[in-house]
């Protein structure tokens, strides 16, 4: 019994220590009060000494972030990434289910005030190559690049918002959500965490 109180207890103080900067909706990422950017306080900080500490902070998590570094010297910094297979969505194959694992590309843009960040909704494309494989009487299908729509788009089967607003993959949300949370977490905190020498 106090094994599992632990437990609890060390779940909630997990969750309430993890920011929630934004939220994915059928529209894409929106913040706690639904607009497509949300600004981070931060008192009694110059607005040239947050941007340094930001793109300190990028500079340190990303491995080769001048590949997709814009910046507005002072002023704003956008950074287009990819990752491979970060997103496991189940899928049925027919047979029950089946583990895909989605790359995402993604941009993250940053703008600066004396003691603010606005962090803008990040923009994101989950997808994955599919191989070509025999489908008997139709033949072979070819190589493609298969996306998870945020909503239904033609005849796709892989969306993940119903028209109601459902989700589809509670485990694509989960992950989509969790993911972009966790990322801008660790830019903000390592960059309050930067020593100006």
């Amino acid at each position: 019994m106090k094994k599992m109180l632990g437990i609890v207890i060390l779940v909630l103080v997990t969750q309430m220590s993890f920011a929630q900067y934004f939220k994915l909706t059928p529209k894409g990422f929106v913040s706690n009060d639904n607009s497509d950017y949300t600004v981070v306080e931060v008192p009694n900080v110059k607005q040239t000494d947050l941007y340094k500490n930001v793109l300190n902070a990028i500079n340190s998590i990303y491995r080769n972030p001048q590949k997709g570094l814009s910046v507005v010297e002072g002023e704003s910094i956008s950074i287009a990434a990819y990752e491979e297979e970060v997103l496991p969505i189940k899928l049925s194959n027919g047979l029950g289910k089946t583990l895909r694992k989605y790359d995402l590309s993604y941009t993250l843009t940053f703008l600066f005030k004396d003691g603010k960040i606005r962090i803008n909704s990040p923009a994101f494309e989950a997808r994955r190559y599919v191989e070509g494989s025999y489908k008997g009487a139709s033949g072979w299908s070819g190589d493609e690049w298969v996306t998870l729509n945020l909503i239904k788009v033609g005849k796709s089967k892989l969306y993940l918002f119903e028209d109601n607003g459902k989700v589809r993959f509670e485990d694509a949300y989960d992950g989509l959500n969790s993911h972009f949370n966790a990322l801008l977490k660790q830019i903000i905190d390592k960059s309050g965490t930067i020593n100006n020498w």
